[in-house]
Order: structure tokens, then sequence, then C-alpha cells
């Protein structure tokens, strides 16, 4: 088609306009020819691109306008004045006589008629129409029936043409609102997160309603690391690809979504789709995994088969997104327990960029409805129409249009254009309100400060923040049901005080606003969205009140501290209800010691009585046992037996320090290549002399008591990981944060954090009051003691290896050194992470305290590198911390002290493997995530790591 220009419009607007005044055209020819110029109709756009001088232009243009609008055939030929005008047709026997009447003043009339009840159909007001009006409406519908089948053909056709246009254009108008619909509901997905109690083997059903949203897939499989998933019965199974089914994978080409049918039979054979009416597959970009989505097609919903649009329209990238997502939160509910809050984000930015792509099908369902009354071509290019047609464009980023066939002087036609106009543009309106609500949700999901109900403006449930906590529900009486989404206000909220006070405010929605108080609720509309009709309802997390800026800087830091504890110990009770095997698990020697349960040490109370004087005497005698004979002695050497060497993968995660067990020189030489590599000995002058007897003694402290775990070989690793993420953070935007002196501190502190282990836990030296307990009053006891030992050593003549720095630096480097050794107490854990996942997203992130607080988090992760390790690998080194597990079980037997439940039988594999699972899955990896979140996702092979060995160890549980 022509492209026209500016020129062109001048030129044709000025020959309309002379034509109208010499009177060669009406007005009513005149916008007929604008009308068909807006929806570029295809001879006028040739005539107006076409060259022509004034008088032939005129000319053609007259030409047109008879060919779009010729004129009436006379029926009836007068021959004289006196000509009567009844007319007589004989019809058998009998005469028939028609009276002569006005047939375009009648097609006018039914025309504006028609116009009215459009009008009054299309208005988004809701109406109920009386018994009088039923009844006018009734005789009219029997009069144009009775007039269509006893009028001739030609305004029988025309009665019918009518009909099927207001047909077509009821069809258009359902669409958008059961579109509008359709996705409505799916916000309101969002509400299945928000059950406090919400747990692992729920979580399928709540995907199975996302899914179902968004693109009618019922469910899901997906082949993966040799495992096939099922969310049928949502289980992971090992399986052995033939050559064949290898074959048919690789045949199937990225970036397409594919109906599977019988040209790949081995595929459908694993994904058994013979169960499903539609089985889609598609390979996930930059993943190894193959993914189907399934549709049973037992209920109509207006999205069915709209994955079979994803290669027409080119949204591969949004489901792919989505297949992503699935397999990621899959994967993870296997290895990790999931918040409910992690989702949400994720499913709103998923969620609304479908909506987006909904438009697509819309258009499609647009055609189709078209279609079934005139002819729709999208092939624009090769078009061609003798007859009158309409160019629809979409205005959209693939450029979409359509040509429809049909001329936009006849009223019915018209009628259609306009409603497919309004439809389409009220359904890009919806999507844009879908957007904003979207945006505004993922802001209050976020917020730590308060929770969010909304309602819509029949009352009813849109939207929720977070779960609801068992404390607010009591306090207000709120009883919430996720998976009612039609609840209302008063079903929900038995408050009477608080219904009243809503009710007061709808009653008075000037004052509908959000204000600066003290309530523990607030009532509001959200005012600026014309859209917006409903209400929400936010109640007010008290603590979060407080003006920080009335505060000084250490009331506002015991503050904070209480409101973190306050939430690790709200995060804890809500773990064990959702998982109550961990009450006795080994996630109870990581909960905070003012959360730990005293109900099995309230009858042990250990005192200096004599009976208790003689346990420790005999539990010392005991433990002297376990020490390295002193004949054997320190290990000695100098620096001249230290020689460059390559150490494999001491940069990188993938170090292991096992093949150097045997040889000590060997793991000294590890030490020293860490320190050359970051160049402390040249940075802070350090003497090798002293650095050979530091280490020396270090090394003997470490294994003077032959424990299997906690040895010098754990003291390197930790060393070596501490140094291995430092080199990460390096490459973040975090780097400047790692200066040379913060990183010497960490990476020794990483060798010297487990220093003269006992081999036995915290609890159990608090529990036979040996001298470090005593020592230490209890308090991080062990952890305490390294830092002791360590700044001993480091201030004895012959091992000290920083005597060149000044007494600030000292003193500034103990602090640091200190800080980060006390972090590794694993009764921090939980406070450690809920604190620097709070910081993290700072805006402020990098004071003093950020800093202590990101060496404390790399090396507490770092003292965990042995399980981050391949699963062979993390499999030795949780046999040996296990090890020390049961001799202290055996000697907490022995002596009378609490004996911590999951601490025994762990010889037997099973136990061990269940055990090892929590620990994995509840302390570990979330620890190595955040960490790796911290690094940019450097750190993502050790949490592929940790996800696989969990997976290890569930299957040793049923062997």
């Amino acid at each position: 088609m022509p492209k026209q220009n500016l020129s062109n419009y001048i030129k044709f607007f000025n020959q309309i306009n002379d034509l109208e005044q010499r009177g060669f055209i009406t007005s009513k020819q005149k916008h007929l020819l604008k009308v068909n110029l807006t929806t570029k109709e295809y001879q006028l756009n040739n005539l107006i691109c076409a060259i022509y001088d004034e008088q032939d232009y005129q000319s053609a243009i007259l030409q047109y306008l008879q060919t779009i609008e010729p004129q009436p055939k006379i029926r009836y030929q007068s021959s004289g004045e006196n000509d009567s005008p009844i007319r007589q047709r004989r019809r058998g026997n009998s005469l028939s006589r028609v009276s002569q009447f006005n047939e375009s003043k009648l097609i006018a009339q039914l025309d504006e008629l028609n116009d009215q009840l459009m009008t009054l159909w299309q208005s988004d007001s809701q109406f109920y129409l009386n018994q009088e009006i039923n009844e006018k409406l009734r005789k009219v519908g029997e009069f144009i029936t009775k007039t269509a089948t006893s009028t001739p053909s030609n305004s029988q056709k025309q009665v019918t043409n009518i009909t099927d246009s207001n047909q077509v254009i009821e069809n258009l108008s359902q669409l958008y609102k059961d579109m509008k619909q359709h996705f409505n509901d799916y916000l309101r997905c969002h509400l299945l997160l928000m059950d406090d109690k919400l747990s692992t083997e729920h979580l399928n059903n709540v995907l199975r309603a996302f899914m179902k949203n968004l693109v009618d897939a019922d469910e899901i499989s997906f082949i993966f690391n040799n495992e096939v998933y099922s969310s049928e019965d949502g289980q992971f199974n090992e399986i052995n690809l033939t050559d064949q089914q290898k074959l048919e994978i690789q045949s199937i080409l990225e970036g397409n979504v594919i109906e599977i049918s019988e040209t790949y039979p081995e595929i459908a054979s694993l994904f058994q789709t013979n169960k499903f009416k539609r089985n889609y597959v598609l390979k996930i970009q930059n993943s190894t995994c193959l993914f189907c989505f399934h549709s049973k097609g037992e209920h109509k919903i207006i999205i069915e088969s709209f994955l079979s649009l994803c290669n027409e329209y080119q949204f591969f990238e949004e489901v792919n997104q989505l297949a992503q997502f699935l397999l990621e939160t899959l994967k993870q509910a296997r290895v990790q327990c999931f918040n409910p809050l992690q989702l949400s984000h994720m499913i709103q930015d998923i969620g609304i960029a479908f909506i987006r792509c909904s438009k697509y099908f819309f258009i499609h369902k647009s055609i189709s409805i078209l279609s079934e009354r005139y002819k729709v071509c999208k092939d624009n290019t090769s078009f061609i129409s003798m007859h009158p047609f309409v160019e629809f464009d979409f205005r959209d980023s693939l450029n979409l249009s359509i040509h429809i066939c049909f001329d936009l002087n006849k009223k019915e036609d018209m009628n259609v254009y306009k409603q497919l106009n309004l439809s389409f543009n009220k359904y890009l309106k919806f999507i844009k309100q879908c957007y904003d609500r979207t945006t505004f949700y993922k802001f209050f999901v976020k917020s730590q400060d308060s929770l969010i109900f909304e309602f819509d403006k029949q009352g009813q449930i849109t939207f929720v923040s977070q779960p609801i906590t068992s404390k607010l529900a009591e306090e207000f009486n709120i009883n919430f049901n996720p998976q009612f989404y039609n609840a209302s206000y008063t079903s929900i909220f038995k408050n009477k005080s608080l219904i009243q006070h809503i009710e007061n405010q709808l009653q008075d929605q000037n004052k509908w606003k959000l204000t600066d108080s003290n309530a523990t609720y607030e009532v509001f509309m959200k005012m600026e969205e014309k859209y917006f009709k409903g209400f929400f309802v936010i109640f007010q997390q008290g603590w979060f009140r407080y003006n920080q800026k009335s505060l000084d800087a250490n009331q506002w830091q015991k503050l904070r501290k209480s409101f973190l504890q306050q939430e690790t110990r709200q995060y804890l009770d809500k773990l064990e209800q959702k998982h109550p095997q961990l009450k006795n698990s080994v996630v109870q020697m990581f909960k905070p010691k003012a959360t730990q349960k005293q109900s099995q040490f309230k009858n042990f109370s250990p005192s200096f009585s004599p009976r208790h004087l003689d346990q420790r005497n005999s539990l010392q005698e005991s433990e002297s046992i376990r020490l390295i004979p002193k004949t054997k002695g320190i290990n000695h050497f100098y620096p001249d037996t230290i020689t460059e060497t390559c150490i494999e993968n001491i940069d990188n995660f993938e170090f292991n320090i096992l093949p150097y067990s045997a040889d000590w020189l060997e793991k000294q030489k590890v030490v020293f290549s860490i320190l050359r590599r970051n160049n402390f000995i040249e940075d802070y002058k350090i003497s090798e002399d002293a650095l050979c007897s530091f280490l020396c003694a270090l090394e003997y402290k470490y294994n003077k008591r032959g424990n299997q775990f906690h040895n010098y070989d754990h003291g390197v690793t930790v060393m070596q990981c501490t140094h291995a993420i430092s080199l990460e953070i390096m490459k973040t935007q975090y780097a400047h944060l790692l200066n040379q002196f913060t990183r010497f501190a960490l990476i020794l502190s990483g060798l010297c954090h487990d220093v003269s282990h006992t081999g036995r836990t915290n609890i159990f030296e608090i529990n036979s009051l040996s001298n470090l307990a005593i020592r230490y009053h209890d308090r991080s006891v062990l952890e305490q003691h390294h830092a002791a030992t360590s700044i001993k050593l480091l201030c004895a003549p012959a091992t000290n290896i920083i005597p060149n720095f000044t007494s600030s630096e000292f003193r500034e480097f103990r602090k640091l050194f200190i800080s980060n050794i006390l972090y590794t107490d694993i009764t921090e854990h939980f406070n450690l992470m809920k604190n620097f996942e709070a910081r993290m997203k700072e805006l402020n992130f990098g004071t003093e305290d950020d800093i202590k607080l990101m060496t404390g988090m790399i090396i507490h992760t770092s003292d965990f590198t042995g399980g981050a390790k391949p699963f062979k690998l993390s499999r030795e080194w949780s046999t040996r911390v296990n090890m020390e597990f049961q001799e202290q079980y055996s000697l907490e037997g022995k002596f009378g002290y609490p004996q911590l439940p999951y601490m025994k039988d762990l010889d037997q594999l099973p136990i061990m493997a269940k055990s090892e699972v929590g620990f994995f899955k509840f302390i570990v990896r979330p620890l190595w995530s955040i960490m790796s979140k911290f690094a940019e996702d450097r750190l993502q092979q050790s949490v592929d790591n940790l996800e696989q060995t969990i997976v290890e160890w569930e299957k040793l549980m049923i062997n």
C-alpha cells in the first residue's frame, strides 16, 4: 500500500473543501471521505497518493464517491401525474395492497434505534429492566421477526446482517469482560501464598493455580540432571535416557514452544502425554532442562490454547521465564524451606508479563470473532481487495494490523468497528491498571512495618501483603482463609470495633487517606488512582513507629537489636510450626540461646558438689587420653623449606585439603601460598621465621586432642574459603569494603577460628562446668577460647607475626579479628543472617558495623565450606563431624549430662542422613544462598553442590 505524506493530506483536504463550497458534494459525503481516509481505505489511499492536476483530481474524487455510494435503484417509475401510489400484486386468487413508503427513512430510523440500543448495551453501568421495558422489547422483537419473515429477500437479508453484526458486537464486548475477569482472578492467586501455615507439601497447589491462570496448564513435567519430575505425584525420579530419547531432545529447537505430537514418541512417552489433551514442550534457555506444560482441557477457560500462540506472537521469553521460575522453585523447595514472600515478587513479575502478552490472545480471539462474519486478513503485504475494507492497527511493537472487509458507510459495520476499537482500548487500559496494581503490591510486600489488606468496591478481599501471624489474628479476631477468594471484610474481621471503624470511613469518603498516626490500624482509600474503587486496611507494627531521630546511636542500636531478635524468634517459631521434625534436630544447636528450649535441662543444675568435682576430674582424665603424647611435640620447619609450589584450586571453591592431610608440611605450604598471593607478608613486613613458629604452634594446638573434624585440616580449609570468597567479592560493587587490612584480619581469623578446640559443643562445656565455661561465663565459650588463644600467640615474641603494627593498628586488628571468630558461634547463626539480609537492602550499607557484619558472614559461611563441596567430599566432612557428636553423646550418658537427641545413633547411616538433610536444608544452603546473592551470584556452584548433597542424603535416608 503506498504511503501518504503531509502534502497528500493538505492537497486532499483543500480539494474536498472546495468541492463542498461549490456544492458538488454534501457535508455528509465530506465526512464519509474523512472516515475512509482515517481507516486507510484502499482505493482512496491510492487516489490520494496519485498525481493529478486540480480538475482531474476533483473528478477522481467524485468518481470515487459514486463507486462507494451508488444511487439506489428506483423500484417504481411513474408514467404520469395520475398514476396511483397504490400498486396491486396478485397472489393466487387474492389481491394484496402494499403502501408505498420512504424506505431510506425507515432504514435511518432503524439505524438510530440500533445505535441507541447499542450505546446502552455497551455501557459499563449495571442496570435492571423492569417489566414494562421487557414487555416493549418483546413486542419489538416479535415485530422484527414477523417483518423479517414476510418482507422481500433484500430486506430480510438486511435484517439478518444487522442481527449478525449485533452478535459480533456482543461477542467482542463479552471477550473483554471475560479476559478482564480471568486476569483479575489471577491477581488473587497471590492470596494463596499468604497462608501462615503454608508448607512445602502445599506449594504444588499454589503453583497449579498460578499455571492454570497464566497458560491453562494443569500439570508440568521436566527432565533435568538425569531426573524426571512430574507435578502429578510431586516426585523426582532418576532416569537413564536412551539414544533415541537423547536424539529427540536434541532435535527440539531452542526459542520455540512445540506441541508434542507423534513426531516425538519417545518424549511423549517420558512425559506420559497420553493423559492430557494438549502438551507443550520447550527447552529452557541457559539450561539443560526440557520442560513440558500439560493441559487436560476439562474445564473451558478463556485462555485455553494460549501457549499455541507463543511462536506466532513472539512471547517465548515470558514462557521461558515461567518455566525457569517453576523449575527453580521446585528445586529449591526440595532442598530448602521457602519463604512465601520470596515467591511473591516472582509471581507478580511473571504475572504482569503474561497479562501484557494476553493482548495477543485478545487480538487472536477478536480476529476469530470477526472472521465469523467478515473476511479478515492478517497478511497485509499480500492483501488485495476490490471491496471496501478497513485496516485496523493494534499499535504494537510487532506492528500488528489486520484488514477487515466491511464498509463503514453501513451503520452495522461502523458499530462493529467502534466496538472492536472500544474493547481493545479498554483492554489496554486494563493491562495498565494491572501493572499499576502489581507495582503497588510489590511495594507493600517489601514493607516490614505494616500488613495490608485490600478490598474491592464490593468489599471482597483482593490482596494481602504478608501472611497473618497468629498473634495478629488473635488480637483482632481475624479469620482469613487464602482459599476463599471472594471473602468479604465482614467475614474476615470479627472485631466489632474494627468493622465499625471501616464502615464509618466508608460513609465519609473525604477522610479516606493515609494519615501519620499511632493507631494500631488505619483505613484509607488510594485517592490518586481514579480507577481504584476499593479500600485498604493497614495494620501497623508498633515497634516501627519509633522515631529514630529522637534516639541517640546507642539507644537505636539496642532497639534495632531487639527488633531483629524478635523477628528471628518469630521466624524460628514459624519454621518449627511448618516442620515439626526440626524440634529434635541438629537445627536446635543454631537457635539463639534466648530461644533454645530449656526443658531438657530444667532438672539439671550442676554445682560444685563433691560428686560433681569427681565427675570433672574423671572427665579431665578421659579427655587427657586424647592428647598427643608430649614426646611427639611440635612440628618445626623453616622458611627455606617452603618453596613456591602450585597448589591446585587455591583460588576457587574446588580446593580440597584432604590430599595434604597426611603431610603437615604440605599444609603449611598451602597457608604460605594464600598469605603470599594476598601480599600480606610483604605489605605487613611479616618475619617468615616468626610465621613458621606461629604456624607450628597453631597446628599443634589444633591437633593436640586428635579431633576428627575440628583440627588443622578444617582451619586451613576455612582460611582458603575466606580467601576464595574475598576474591569473588573483589569483583563486585562491594569491593571497596574489603581493603587489605580487613582482608588480612579476615583470612587470618579463618585460619585461627577453631584453634585448641575441645571437640565438644558449647552446651557440653557448660553442662560439665569446664574450666572454659567457668572462665567465659557460659557465653560463646569455645569461640572466646579460640580468639584468646590466637591473640596470645600473636602477642608472644617468638610467634608475633605483626610486630610492625602500631598500637592503634593492633587494637583495630584485634577488634576485627575477635569479632570474626565470635561470629562463628552457631547460636548467632539466625541473628547474623537476619541482620545481614536487612542491612543488604539498605542504601547506606557500608558503615563500619556493616563491614564487621560482612566479614562475620564470610567467615561463618566459610565455616561450612566442607559441606559445600561435591557430595563425595561433603560426605567425608559430615562423617567426621558426626563422629565427634557420637563421642560427646557417649560422654553425656556416662557422666549423666543431658543428652541431645540429634546426636544419638549417628553411626547408623539412615539416621545420620536424616540429620544431614535437615542441617543442609535449613542451615547451610540458606546461608550460602544469601552469601552468593551478596556476591552477585558468584558462589552459585557451591549452592548447586549443596542442593545435590541434600538430594543424595535423602536417597540414603531410605536405604
